[in-house]
């Protein structure tokens, strides 16, 4: 039986949702949060949300790695490290987080980098644990180093968590010729997965590669995006190994792909996410004869560029100004693809989302003409986005930071999607809600006609956990599932509607 609270949030969720494209009034200050690190310069790199809708940032403070921890209203945590803020000194000299990632049980994973006296970097990954505190039994006293023979510099910029609690990470390290790729997978006490190791990307034999993002596919395949540069020519790179690491020949050449869309200078990759229908996008700055875009590609299963989307299987998108924006992506329930990105060459710079439809094309019910803009930052403070994420409760935050006047500080934003989360998008025979939402074991589908239909839950990641054929039941056990946010798929007769939940 649905009770009267669960029957609240519902009205609250739908009433809740403001015009899509528009900053979230209700988060920080008109929609922008903004840490108020101690010093000149702090910056937000990497984003990610906990089961509980808390928002963390990672990034830089002259001196640490940063991690800061967002109440779902955009106050800072005060039960995270000192009053939402971690600072953690790791070597003599900058430390940096460039990718972040949340546990089911509210362990915090960052990867980056820690410079010693010489500037030398040396890649990280470290684990937290829900107060802030690093975690003594992973690594050395909270810290894997990434040690590699005759690299004087390495990074890591992207990493995922698979189901199993096992690490993958990607980056680049300098070899002494050249910058290369790499894609590193770690157990869960931060110890070297050795039946995967770190594997070399070699995605250019003549020049330098810049590994940039990562995700998991729902079979366990790993998908990476970069930039490579070669003297043949260069662009945005897409690769995808197998889970025991081992590059899948089943796409593109030999596991590996590189794409020039611009047909100017060198394209950059800078995200990549992989639809519930397998197919792969990625975004990044297109080099064009006409300046810079922001560039989005999608790719068919094989590797193949999707002629369903855009113009040949991309879309360029023109801001307006000559734009130097590295833009990421994220992708809703529904399938909508946002991209995040500033007009670092406007005046002053703001931080954008952009809608696509499925096909490519600007959703126009999204901001003005499928493009949010950011208004909280008042004067001419500079705003710049670094990364993008669809949040549970429906919201878009995007992470980076504000140059104000006094000092440069870690930011993020929340834009609404107009999407109930919750409640399926539609009406009619097909429309549904989830009830209770938050869940602990049982979840109910609560809908006009329960026919018989195929109901999928996923991660956020797109990876399928349950699954059910044929199902009529209103009832659904989730008593398995760790904590965490997933998406709950109904197709039939009428189609395929989603919608999210959050489990407690």
């Amino acid at each position: 039986m649905r009770s009267c609270s669960a029957f609240a949030f519902l009205v609250a969720a739908a009433t809740s949702v403001g015009q899509p494209g528009t900053l979230d009034a209700s988060f920080g200050a008109n929609g922008l949060a903004i840490a108020a690190v101690t010093g000149n310069y702090s910056s937000g790199e990497a984003i990610a949300e906990q089961p509980d809708g808390k928002i963390v940032v990672g990034g830089a403070t002259p001196g640490y790695a940063l991690l800061a921890r967002f109440n779902a209203d955009g106050t800072l945590d005060s039960g995270f490290g000192n009053n939402g803020l971690v600072l953690t000194d790791v070597d003599a000299s900058n430390d940096f987080v460039g990718a972040v990632a949340v546990q089911p049980n509210g362990n915090i994973i960052a990867g980056g980098v820690r410079f010693n006296a010489l500037a030398d970097g040396r890649a990280i990954v470290m684990r937290h644990l829900p107060d802030g505190d690093l975690d003594a039994s992973f690594g050395t006293n909270g810290i894997r180093t990434i040690d590699f023979t005759g690299t004087t510099d390495s990074f890591i910029k992207g990493l995922v968590l698979q189901p199993d609690g096992r690490i993958v990470a990607c980056g680049e390290r300098y070899t002494g010729t050249a910058w290369e790729s790499f894609v590193l997978r770690l157990n869960s006490d931060g110890t070297t997965d050795s039946g995967f190791g770190i594997v070399q990307m070699d995605i250019s034999t003549d020049g330098d590669d810049n590994a940039t993002d990562i995700t998991l596919q729902n079979d366990g395949k790993i998908v990476v995006c970069g930039t490579s540069e070669s003297i043949t020519g260069g662009g945005m790179f897409i690769a995808r190994l197998n889970a025991n690491g081992t590059f899948d020949g089943t796409f593109g050449t030999g596991g590996k792909l590189v794409l020039d869309i611009g047909g100017g200078g060198t394209d950059a990759g800078n995200s990549v996410r992989v639809q519930d229908d397998g197919k792969v996008i990625v975004c990044g700055l297109l080099d064009t004869q006409d300046g810079y875009r922001i560039g989005v590609a999608r790719m068919l299963e094989n590797g193949t560029l999707d002629n369903t989307f855009g113009t040949n299987g991309s879309v360029a998108i023109n801001l307006g100004v000559d734009d130097w924006a590295l833009p990421t992506l994220a992708v809703q329930p529904d399938g909508k693809i946002l991209v995040g990105a500033d007009n670092n060459t406007g005046n002053p710079a703001r931080v954008k989302v952009i809608r696509l439809l499925s096909d490519g094309s600007l959703d126009a019910s999204f901001g003005i003409n499928g493009i949010g803009t950011s208004n909280a930052t008042s004067g001419n403070d500079f705003e710049y986005a670094v990364r993008t994420l669809f949040l549970s409760d429906g919201g878009i935050a995007v992470a980076g930071y504000v140059d104000t006047p006094n000092n440069v500080q870690v930011a993020a934003w929340k834009f609404q999607s107009g999407l109930n989360v919750g409640i399926s998008e539609g009406s009619g025979e097909g429309s549904f809600r989830i009830v209770p939402n938050p869940v602990h074991d049982e979840l109910w589908i609560d809908r006009v006609a329960m026919s018989t239909a195929n109901i999928t839950i996923r991660e956020l990641t797109g990876r399928e956990v349950l699954g059910w054929s044929n199902h009529s039941a209103r009832s659904i056990d989730v008593s398995a599932l760790p904590p965490g946010t997933y998406s709950l798929s109904i197709a039939g007769s009428i189609g395929q509607r989603s919608a999210r939940f959050i489990k407690r």
